[in-house]
Parts: C-alpha cells; sequence; structure tokens
C-alpha cells in the first residue's frame, strides 16, 4: 500500500508543478517503458553439467518517466515495477513499485549545475560507472553531483559524492548493506574536434566494521577518436588503497578497440587486459583489477560470465580479445556478430586442486544479434550465443560443464511519450 501511495505522489506531483502559479516557461513531459523479455538459458553465467535442466522464463520491466523543465530546474522522477511473469500467485497483492530515479538539477548559473538525488550515474563508456541498463532494474545511486560545463560542451567536469546510511539511526553508522559506505569521484571531459579525452579519479569506502572504513582508489584516463567511418578508444586505470578483503591493492586495466566502416557493413575489434594475481601470489586477490559499477554486460561477452571482477575468475584477471561485424540489412533490420577469446590473466591455482595451477584459456564466446525497428518508439530484440568452454573455466566455476553452453532471448521494448507539453 506504502508503495502505491508513492507512486500516486509522484505521478501527481509534476502536474501540480505544470498548473501552478509561476511556471509559465516550463515543460513536462510524461514518457514510459515496456520491455517483456524471454530467456532459454542453458550455461548462461553457469555453466550446464549432465545433471542441469534450461531454464525458461519471462521477466518485464514496466517504467514510467516524469520529467519537469523549468528555467531555474529540472525535475526527473522514474518508477518502475520489476518482475518475473507469475513470480506471485494471481490473488496475491504485493507491493512491485520502486523509485529508480528521483532528482533534481538546480542551475546555478549558465555554466554550474547541482544535481541531487537517485540518479543513475554514466561516464565515457560505462566502464567504470554506468546504468546496467541490460538488467530489469539497472542500477541507480543515492548522490550530490557538481557538473561544471562551458557553453559549447568542450569541456565538462563533476564532482560527485555519496554517503550510504541503512536507516534513520538514532546513534552510530553502521552499515551492513553490500555496498560502499562512501564514494566520491572527479571526472573531467575536453573534447578537442574529433578527440575527446576524460580523466578519473574515484574513491569508494567500505565499512568493515562500526568505526572502520578501508578505502580504494581508482583513476585513469579514457580517450575517444570519431572521424567519419573510423572509431577508435582507450582506456588506462590503476587502483590503489584497500577494500573489504584486499590490502595494499595494485592492480591496473588497459583496453584498445576501433570501429571501421558505414552502412551496410562494419567491423570492430579490440583487446583488453584486467590485472589478476598469479598462483604465486599470497594474497592474489590484491593485484586484480575491479570493474566497480560498471555495464560489463556491453564488453566480456553477452552470457556475462565476468560481470563481478575479482570474483567471476577467483582474482585471476581477465583478458578479452575480441572481434566483431554490424550488417545494416536496411533502415530498420540489423545483425550483429562478436567473438570473444577469453583467458585469465594469470594461471591461479586450480581450486578443485590446490597442489596444481589451471591454465589461462577460460574460452571462445559467439554473440549473434538482430534488432528491428519497428517503429520510433517500438523496438525487437534477439540474440543467441554460445560459449564453448576451456579447463580453466570449469576449475574457476567447480564444475565440470558440458561443452557448449547456450544462452537464448527475444525482447521487445515500447518506449512512447504519452504527453508532453510546454508554455
Amino acid at each position: 500500500m506504502c508503495s502505491r501511495k508513492l507512486a500516486i505522489t509522484l505521478f501527481l506531483l509534476p502536474l501540480l508543478l505544470v498548473f501552478s502559479p509561476g511556471s509559465s516557461r516550463a515543460q513536462f513531459t510524461l514518457d514510459t517503458t515496456f520491455r517483456p523479455r524471454t530467456e532459454l538459458r542453458n550455461g548462461y553465467r553457469l555453466m550446464r553439467t549432465d545433471q542441469t535442466k534450461p531454464a525458461l522464463f519471462t521477466s518485464q520491466r514496466t517504467r514510467l518517466g516524469l520529467d519537469y523543465q523549468s528555467d531555474l530546474y529540472r525535475l526527473h522522477l522514474a518508477v518502475q515495477d520489476i518482475r518475473t511473469w507469475s513470480d506471485v500467485s494471481q490473488l496475491q497483492d504485493n507491493a512491485n513499485v520502486n523509485v529508480h530515479e528521483a532528482w533534481i538539477a538546480l542551475d546555478l548559473s549558465n555554466v554550474l549545475q547541482f544535481k541531487i538525488g537517485r540518479q543513475e550515474l554514466i561516464y565515457d563508456d560505462q566502464r567504470l560507472l554506468g546504468s546496467v541498463n541490460w538488467t530489469q532494474q539497472a542500477r541507480s545511486h543515492d548522490a550530490l553531483v557538481a557538473k561544471y560545463y562551458t557553453a559549447n560542451n568542450t569541456l565538462r567536469i563533476d564532482v560527485g559524492a555519496a554517503y550510504n546510511q541503512e536507516q534513520q539511526n538514532l546513534l552510530g553508522n553502521i552499515y551492513s548493506i553490500n555496498n560502499y559506505k562512501f564514494l566520491s569521484y572527479a571526472w573531467a571531459h575536453k573534447q578537442a574536434g574529433p578527440l575527446g579525452i576524460s580523466a578519473l579519479f574515484l574513491s569508494d569506502g567500505f565499512q568493515i566494521q562500526p568505526e572502520n572504513t578501508n578505502f580504494r582508489y581508482t583513476y585513469g584516463t579514457y580517450l575517444n577518436f570519431d572521424r567519419e567511418s573510423f572509431r577508435a578508444s582507450g582506456s588506462v586505470y590503476f587502483q590503489s588503497g584497500d577494500d573489504l578483503s584486499r590490502n595494499d591493492i595494485s592492480a591496473h586495466m588497459v583496453a584498445l578497440n576501433a570501429h571501421y566502416g558505414t552502412a551496410p557493413f562494419q567491423i570492430s575489434g579490440g583487446y583488453e587486459y584486467l590485472s589478476g594475481g598469479s598462483a604465486e601470489d599470497a594474497n592474489p586477490a590484491r593485484h586484480t583489477f575491479s570493474t566497480l559499477y560498471a555495464t560489463n554486460h556491453k564488453f566480456y561477452g553477452h552470457m556475462d560470465y565476468f560481470l563481478s571482477i575479482p570474483a567471476d575468475t577467483r582474482s585471476g584477471g581477465l583478458q578479452d580479445l575480441h572481434i566483431g561485424t554490424d550488417y545494416q540489412m536496411n533502415n530498420d533490420l540489423s545483425l550483429q556478430l562478436t567473438y570473444h577469446y577469453l583467458a585469465l590473466a594469470n594461471e591461479i591455482v586450480d581450486p578443485q586442486d590446490p597442489t596444481t595451477t589451471t591454465n589461462q584459456y577460460l574460452g571462445s564466446e559467439f554473440d549473434l544479434g538482430v534488432r528491428y525497428q519497428a517503429s520510433e518508439p517500438i523496438t525487437f530484440q534477439a540474440g543467441l550465443s554460445t560459449l564453448f568452454s576451456g579447463s580453466a573455466l570449469d576449475a574457476v566455476q567447480f564444475r565440470n560443464g558440458e561443452n557448449p553452453q547456450y544462452w537464448g532471448w527475444a525482447m521487445l521494448q515500447v518506449s512512447p511519450t504519452l504527453f508532453t507539453t510546454e508554455n
């Protein structure tokens, strides 16, 4: 019942603002997203074996977005219902509506803005900070962000911070949720013609005792070059500090990617290296680069075997050599095919036999996708992926996987603008 009242309040608030005095120069937009997705999982994230059976289900995102823009501020609210079809009995009344975003951006001047509230943090190619839009719930943060930007947007600087608390305590600041306690970052982007240069410094702190927090530091740069039919990007990031279990972190990552071609045929490829520990390390996790709050679904294969680094490689790091094609059959229909060669950065101790080490080869993945734009608000997508696993992946997952692994999916997205007004 509380969630229903919240949804009604969030729906009515912008309407009151629109028709209230002093809103003569304002714009109000109401939009929605309806996104059901059916998946057949037979080796997605977890390798199948002789004893396992495929999983088949349909999940759905239903999101309502409210946007109010005036001369002085912008208010954005997004409420959503995320469900798996028939995850509750038909007569059961469960509160499923939650707030994905609820923020206000205050324009203090022509170049300075403060954005306050629950919001998505998306920077550069989403390698470290992303929305994870592939998941039905997506990711958002409760944060304060100060934004500076020049009139032509060639220079942008963001400084953000978050402090998490699980309830309104009378005393103390114990935080037991599996999340960061503190987050702060500074990001700068300079655009010089076809070349974009970004720098990021991020610190996240994890509470390990009531009054003791370990801090991890991530810093580096992202470059992007875009001219006509050729695009290239590169990233270099380093990590130091501590987190819940790693003392004296010393890790890094490097990524190089390129894209060439124009419609109807385009080709892309690249190589990415995330450092990891080796079998000789007493604490291999300290050398393993963490991808933080990234949208990893777009990077290391669509079957999502490596969403959480270092956990998904047992601190062995990751190498990803990939090549892909995109064929535009007509204005509405396109096909994509990508191949990933996946390997550990280093050999690690075999968790099934501690007297030996694994090899580095994790597997080869093929991702096939199709996209059909039926109309401006209606999109249909489908995909089929297969992974041929190596013995290192068997060891990492403690499984004797059947070769190959499969995953198929089909998704409909309808995202119309229901109402918009401008006075």
